[in-house]
């Protein structure tokens, strides 16, 4: 700031700052185009003109331009003196196929849950699931009627569970654990990269039907198919019994109290006396700035679910309730906030 309060020359001011925010719906949507249209992709040889990239992306030269600009704009793109477009650092993550990419995230970002944000104020004033106010049925109950966007949903959290997995694999030590029970194992990425780090190991996955073949899949195709039994059913009122470990990975923040505990009893019934359960969750830190993608996704699951991410006081009671007692508590190395939550039977 200058002596008068006025902001630095070339930094931004605070109504500066709170207008670039309140046009971040634009900015969501120009990657969910960039994205969808493969922009990434067809500029990964190199910078190209605005009429060459419409032709390889298939889209109208003159509107997609300004696209283009509006990327710039962001860092997204690079504008060259030219006229040709390049990818930037940031924008190369937009890249499909590669370790770590978010174009299956901004596709959904901007595809999916963009549809849910009108219902957030009502939901704020007088409650109810923002979501549910604008579909009229809850989550996964729409993504059951649509098959585009249930692959287009499980495409972004296999995403996101691969680089995941390898963070929890890396300060959590699965050794000595015989037999797992993946509770809602989606795909099967999870479970894929913790039966390679634990080759001993033999599991279960459970999740809904419409899941099970593509989890099957997944494992066939990782030669892990002799190792894992995929099985259909809720686990909302039963999981396999008498596994020596119980993994919830990225479940019970998906769920508002009352049906986390039904989850956690489900697993509690299930687990032989000296069995533990392995909850992989977002912690949420005690200041929102400490840990801002944390919150991010605290505000995903308020939209989508009417559920919440938890603090480990949270989540401490939460097992309390259901006859669990925390053990302790293992930070992963990432910026998102994700621990590994270690429970057995109180």
């Amino acid at each position: 700031m200058g002596d008068d309060g006025a902001p630095a020359a070339g930094r931004a001011g605070p109504q500066e700052q709170l207008a670039r925010l309140v046009d971040g719906y634009l900015t969501t949507q120009l990657l969910f185009v960039a994205a969808t249209l493969g922009l990434a992709e067809a500029l990964a040889d190199g910078p190209l003109p605005p009429a060459a990239l419409a032709d390889a992306v298939g889209a109208d030269p003159a509107r997609l331009v300004r696209v283009l600009r509006g990327l710039a704009a962001e860092g997204v793109l690079d504008e060259e003196a030219d006229g040709t477009f390049a990818l930037t650092a940031m924008g190369a993550w937009l890249r499909d196929g590669i370790p770590g990419s978010l174009k299956r995230t901004a596709m959904l970002r901007g595809g999916l849950y963009f549809t849910a944000a009108p219902g957030l104020l009502a939901a704020v004033q007088d409650g109810g699931t923002p979501y549910e106010r604008v579909h009229g049925e809850d989550f996964f109950s729409h993504l059951a009627r649509d098959p585009d966007r249930e692959a287009a949903f499980q495409a972004a959290m296999a995403s996101r569970a691969a680089l995941e997995a390898e963070e929890v694999v890396a300060v959590y030590d699965f050794t000595g654990v015989r037999r797992l029970v993946d509770v809602g194992g989606g795909e099967g990425v999870t479970l894929a990269r913790i039966l390679t780090a634990a080759p001993g190991m033999e599991a279960v996955l459970l999740d809904r039907p419409g899941v099970v073949p593509r989890a099957e899949a997944r494992l066939a195709a990782a030669g892990l198919a002799g190792r894992c039994t995929c099985v259909a059913g809720d686990f909302l009122a039963a999981v396999p019994p008498g596994a020596d470990a119980y993994l919830l990975s990225r479940i019970i923040h998906d769920w508002g109290d009352a049906d986390a505990r039904r989850i956690l009893a489900a697993v509690r019934a299930a687990m032989p006396p000296r069995a533990r359960l392995v909850l992989i969750d977002l912690i949420l830190p005690e200041r929102a700035r400490d840990q801002p993608a944390a919150i991010r996704m605290d505000l995903h699951m308020l939209l989508l679910f009417g559920a919440r991410e938890r603090t480990v006081v949270e989540f401490e009671a939460l097992l309390a309730a259901e006859g669990l007692a925390l053990r302790r508590v293992v930070s992963t190395t990432g910026t998102t906030g994700l621990g590994v939550l270690e429970a057995t039977r109180a």
